[in-house]
């Protein structure tokens, strides 16, 4: 299907398994993950303490079209990660 698609939530992850996850590296649990769900070597942090940890709300656009980035701000939850792929570009916000 061409277009935009923007899909209900299901589930909610439970704050304890969020958790759990915190002190876990990344690169452990995308191992886990059969080395599918990592950023990339270039994704880097904005700020210069804590980590992103958190249940995902996932966008695929186009670079410079940020019409679904604004739906997923607005869809999010406190405690959200919002992650971005926008062709050559990614990137993952907290909300």
């Amino acid at each position: 299907m061409v277009g935009l698609q923007i899909l209900k939530r299901q589930r909610q992850v439970d704050a304890r398994v969020v958790e759990n996850f915190r002190s876990i590296p990344v690169a452990n649990i995308n191992d886990c993950m059969f080395r599918m769900a990592a950023g990339g070597a270039r994704l880097r942090p904005m700020h210069s303490s804590g980590g992103l940890v958190g249940p995902a709300l996932t966008i695929k656009t186009r670079p410079g079209d940020n019409l679904m980035i604004h739906k997923a701000l607005d869809m999010a939850l406190p405690g959200d990660a919002v992650d971005v792929e926008a062709c050559t570009r990614a990137g993952a916000w907290i909300v």
